[in-house]
């Protein structure tokens, strides 16, 4: 693409607002304009002044692109906004149906999208406005438009491509965009049945399969149900055949009705394939029936062969269980041919199928066991059941609801929701070995014994700074193995003085070999200085954050390289007593373990900062606390209780930060001590501070050490470099204040910086300019304002940053806001979501980087996690075994910090099982993980392509951040997961906000079932990829449901059992077998498969400690702990 198109492009992108969601508009006004563009040469960009080409008074004298889009743009906002939200004056939209989701007719971005998409149905229903003219047919009438709309389309009106431009502006955009919905989202089990038919269709022929078996089996072997089988049985087994047409009738009908937009040959087309094809076993089965019905129908002979003396019924049942299976694979298979000639119909990547067949194979290996056991218990029941009512003549319609209520509903309940239990039990299997393998193996349980510290020097210098390694230097598998074997022989016996003396030639060894080895960088800097420099740097950070105190940093800091080259290393590099040689602080140890686990991992892609791609880091806020102030932490000239928690729970981090204090001269009392005193609150609590202090601080200091590792000294400006290759934006949702023209107006962002309304806050203010302060060199703070013009609002998506010029507060010292530094009109109210995605995507405009990270504002980072940034965003450049391209998301795991309180360490540890083994295992080998919001790192470009990072129709996406994924795979694209590299994460720790958290999740997966791109999916992947992707998401929330019905109708099932127990001995018998045999089991698979996720990630972190694991990790408060389990 030519300079001038990007230009195009990136302008009308940035104008679009809202509009944004549909890249297929952006498209066809991008494509139109360089038609116009590229055929005439009177169209020239002026240098302009402020202004938008929304608005029509500015941009009408410049012509051409700028004032057409000022009359596209807002039209079509108008028409999408008024579909389902009523507009008043002087007030937001109010959204037309309340509480309740908007009806399955309402059109939203994905209909519009598709209707773009479509060439010629989107050309064939733009409609000119009434009294529009042409040269050839003169002016449109309304009446005339209406009675016959398809001679008068508005692509009659213009005479070539270059004319559709021009014309624009003429278009009845009303006429055009309604009623043209392409997939109704209807809030029933309908679009999750029929989106999902494959795995219910596998669920229900398992079960009627093993039912059958056991049926018979048990009628043979122990005489029950004789009548039922000897009578019925061929019956029974025959029906089985019908199972897979029924569904497919149910998915034919349910998807045409699902699909307003088919065209009526494309119906037809359906309805044909279902009668011909997919009804094949009923036709043969109708026949087998009518054949058995004759006077001599079994022994009859097949007359129409004669050389074939079989009877007549045992070849329709040939046929007929031919067709069975036939049918069964094809219902079965992904729906891979675009029957319809969609033009966004699915273009999926096909990865290898072979590594998730097996894992399903293992799981459903598993879960036939427990399914064939439980299946013949139900099987038994039946029978007995049968038995005793026919002997007292019972009608068949009784009979069938006595079974159907005591038996066959409380165990299809079970039954469907087991495998997603023995779902767990793989992937705690599966999961720690591909663990085992990408986090080191022996090398992670070395590091966790102290030897892995051994290697550090070397493995930073060589893997982190890509310097070359030592040519003698022997640090294979076996070496290490064999010393580990070592050390436990020597932890059991008396030979401690000797291994340790060994441990501590070994330590000065590892040190002297990275400065002996490389004599000098071709710059003049010693390779071992360079690890000297790193580990310092850290240690430093961690005392910044008084995770360690000053002893502790002597005792583990490097004095002097010279030193280290006479083998003077700190004790904490000797192979034996790790644990004794780590700082006294959780957080300080787990950092630098961390650290190096982390840069042991295969594979770690090579990487320098000067060449990594550039990256925007989007955070987005809301109401999150900024800063904590003197207000927030002292009442009455007291401390209050947060700070007094504070305290306490951080006691040893709040000694080394008075020890800091004191060591910088800072009088108790000083504004000095309150300003660090609310930094050091704010640093330990779910802050925006925290989140912009990690990312910009650790960030850029990680980045700034590595490239000055390999820069020559003579060569300044490496914080240039980095500012170049890192941006940090906050997204402040809510604004409503301008600063216009050269008039001092006072601007309000993010409600509290107008001293005359309500929202006003001098201390949000404050922590706003601190930031600024501090940060200012990456951060910048997009917002939103609304200001009124001429009587009318108009919304404005704003950029200030550090360099923007600063108005005082009347009446308030040292009180200031910023005067915008980027103004960007949006064509009318912004939030028309649920909030975050339409604050990210008003923010979006303004980041530069080619790479896109999500970051909430409860997160944090690290100094020794961001030395492997590099790594993380060579991903999207690195050389590919396959053809897929580079990756279009990258995910990593997070370290969640907010393990306070019991509430707090269960979504904790929660939030750890699946950020690390589950998420791990969906991505290998299910190759079914999609993006979960934060921190993934995304191609820009490919989810501009997409609409954005996010969703925002109200009532479908309020879990925005996985659609991002699911597009991203409709699209073709794929994502990929590495565990290198981390965020800290905080999350709820109240009893209320885990609940609201863990509804919103699982009301936002029902929404996901009910819309195109789940059932697009649940339709044309592989079997083994849809089952991942549903157990992972819509299926947990599913299974949960299950397994609450399931508990009550076994309740009643007992009950009804043991009442009638009275009238008949034997009912008593079966209420027994059912509680003590699968009704137990199935309770004690649902604690398992609680518990064991957790455990095995816990004993792998831990470098195979499964004792520790266990009595450390999983204490008696902590086995319910996947029961909080988010997916």
């Amino acid at each position: 693409m030519g300079g001038n198109k990007s230009l195009r492009f990136w302008l009308i992108w940035g104008e679009l607002g809202n509009l944004r969601f549909c890249p297929e508009l952006l498209c066809f006004l991008f494509t139109a304009a360089c038609e116009l563009c590229d055929s005439s040469s009177e169209i020239a960009l002026e240098e302009a002044s402020e202004g938008s080409f929304l608005e029509e008074d500015w941009a009408e004298p410049l012509g051409g692109l700028a004032w057409h889009v000022a009359r596209v743009v807002k039209p079509i906002y108008h028409v999408m906004v008024t579909e389902t939200f009523d507009l008043r004056d002087g007030r937001p939209p109010v959204f037309k149906f309340g509480q309740a989701p908007a009806t399955a007719r309402a059109c939203n971005y994905d209909d519009w999208n598709e209707l773009l998409s479509r060439r010629k149905a989107f050309l064939g229903s733009l409609a000119p406005e009434a009294g529009t003219a042409d040269q050839e047919t003169g002016p449109v009438t309304s009446t005339a438009r209406m009675t016959s709309s398809r001679y008068y389309r508005f692509i009659d009106t213009c005479h070539d491509s270059v004319d559709i431009w021009r014309k624009l502006t003429e278009v009845d955009w009303t006429e055009s965009l309604r009623k043209h919905k392409t997939h109704l989202e209807f809030h029933s089990h309908l679009p999750l049945l029929i989106g999902n038919y494959r795995i219910f269709l596998l669920h229900t022929v398992a079960f009627c399969s093993l039912c059958c078996f056991w049926v018979g089996n048990l009628g043979r072997l122990q005489g029950l149900g004789v009548h039922l089988w000897r009578d019925h049985g061929w019956l029974i087994q025959a029906s089985l055949g019908l199972l897979a047409p029924a569904w497919m009738l149910l998915y034919q009908i349910g998807f045409q009705a699902l699909t307003p937009c088919l065209a009526r040959r494309n119906r037809l087309r359906g309805l044909l394939q279902l009668i011909c094809i997919d009804l094949l076993p009923v036709i043969s089965f109708v026949a087998l029936v009518w054949q058995h019905a004759q006077p001599e129908g079994v022994s009859q002979r097949f007359r129409y062969i004669p050389w074939l003396k079989v009877p007549t019924f045992d070849v329709l049942l040939v046929i007929h269980v031919f067709f069975s299976v036939f049918i069964l694979i094809l219902a079965l298979g992904p729906r891979s041919d675009n029957l319809y000639r969609w033009k966004f119909y699915p273009t999926m990547s096909r990865p290898d199928c072979i590594p998730s067949g097996a894992f399903w194979l293992l799981t459903v290996a598993l879960w036939s066991f427990f399914a064939s056991s439980g299946t013949r218990y139900c099987s038994q029941a039946m029978l007995r059941i049968w038995d005793m009512y026919d002997s007292i003549g019972l009608p068949l319609p009784y009979l069938l609801g006595v079974l159907t209520t005591m038996v066959i509903v409380p165990t299809v309940l079970v039954f469907f929701s087991t495998l997603c239990f023995f779902l767990t039990f793989s992937i705690s299997l599966v999961g720690s070995a591909v663990g085992a393998y990408r986090l080191g193996g022996v090398r992670l349980m070395c590091t966790r014994r102290g030897m892995g510290l051994t290697y550090l020097p070397e493995t930073i210098v060589g893997r982190l700074l890509h310097l070359p390694p030592h040519p003698s230097r022997e640090t294979g598998l076996w070496e290490r193995f064999s010393w580990w074997r070592r050390r436990g022989r020597a932890e059991g016996g008396t030979a401690w003085n000797g291994v340790r003396e060994e441990g501590w030639q070994r330590a000065a060894k590892g040190v002297r070999d990275v400065f002996d080895g490389f004599d000098q960088a071709p710059h003049g800097v010693l390779w071992g200085q360079a690890f000297v420099d790193v580990w310092n740097k850290l240690l430093q950070e961690l005392r910044g954050r008084d995770l360690v105190c000053d002893r502790e940093l002597e005792f583990l800091s490097f004095r002097s390289t010279q030193e280290a080259f006479q083998g003077h290393v700190p004790r904490l590099f000797q192979a034996l007593s790790l644990r004794a040689t780590l700082p006294a602080n959780g957080e300080a140890r787990r950092r630098i373990v961390s650290l190096a686990r982390s840069v042991q991992m295969d594979p770690l892609p090579k990487a320098k900062v000067m060449d990594m791609p550039t990256l925007s880091v989007l955070i987005p806020h809301y109401s999150e606390t900024i800063r904590y102030s003197k207000k927030d932490l002292f009442s009455d000239g007291v401390s209050n209780d947060l700070l007094r928690f504070l305290i306490k729970y951080y006691r040893d981090e709040f000694r080394n930060f008075i020890e800091r204090l004191e060591a910088n001269d800072l009088a108790f009392g000083s504004h000095g001590l309150e300003a660090a005193l609310c930094e050091w609150a704010s640093l330990r609590m779910q802050t925006l501070w925290r989140t912009v202090d990690g990312i910009c601080g650790a960030y850029a200091h990680a980045l700034d050490e590595i490239l000055s590792q390999y820069q020559a000294p003579e060569q300044h400006g490496t914080k240039a470099a980095v500012r170049q290759r890192l941006q940090v934006v906050v997204a402040m949702q809510q604004s409503l204040g301008v600063v216009a023209g050269g008039d001092l107006v006072l601007m309000r962002y993010a409600k509290f910086a107008d001293p005359t309304g309500p929202g006003f806050s001098p201390q949000e203010l404050q922590a706003v300019e601190a930031m600024f302060t501090s940060f200012g060199e990456f951060l910048s703070i997009a917002y939103i304002q609304e200001q009124v013009v001429d009587g009318e609002k108009r919304f404005y998506s704003c950029l200030i940053d550090a360099s923007c010029e600063q108005i005082p507060i009347e009446g308030f010292e040292d009180v200031y806001a910023r005067r915008a530094k980027y103004r960007v009109e949006l064509p009318g109210f912004p939030i028309l979501g649920h909030g975050k995605s339409d604050n990210q995507n008003c923010a979006m405009i303004f980041t530069r980087g080619e790479v896109l990270q999500m970051i909430d504002a409860n997160q944090d980072a690290y100094f020794e996690a961001s030395l492997f940034l590099p790594s993380a965003l060579q991903e999207f450049c690195g050389p590919e075994k396959t053809l897929k391209g580079r990756p279009g998301i990258v995910g990593f795991r997070e370290h969640i910090f907010s393990a306070v309180g019991l509430l707090g360490r269960l979504a904790a540890d929660s939030e750890f099982t699946f950020g690390t083994m589950i998420q791990r295992t969906l991505d290998w080998p299910l190759n079914s993980r999609f993006h979960y919001g934060h921190p993934d790192l995304m191609d820009k470009l490919q989810v501009v392509q997409q609409g954005g990072v996010s969703k925002a129709t109200r009532g479908l996406n309020l879990s925005e951040d996985i659609f991002a994924g699911l597009d991203l795979s409709l699209r073709g694209g794929w994502t990929v997961y590495k565990e290198y590299f981390h965020v800290g994460k905080g999350r709820d720790m109240g009893f209320m906000s885990v609940l609201s958290f863990y509804a919103k999740v699982s009301m936002g997966n029902a929404e996901q079932a009910l819309t195109r791109q789940w059932m697009r999916l649940g339709l044309h992947l592989e079997l083994s990829q849809l089952l991942g992707i549903f157990y992972s998401h819509i299926g947990f929330y599913m299974n949960q449901c299950l397994v609450n019905r399931a508990t009550k109708a076994f309740c009643f099932a007992a009950v009804l059992f043991a009442l009638a127990g009275e009238a008949q001995e034997s009912f008593s018998h079966l209420a027994v077998e059912m509680i003590s045999s699968y009704f137990g089991y199935f309770y004690l698979l649902f604690v398992l498969a609680s518990m064991l996720p957790f455990v095995f990630e816990t004993m792998l972190e831990e470098g195979g400690d499964l004792i520790g694991s266990v009595s450390t990790k999983t204490g008696s408060k902590r086995l319910i702990t996947p029961v909080f389990q988010p997916n």
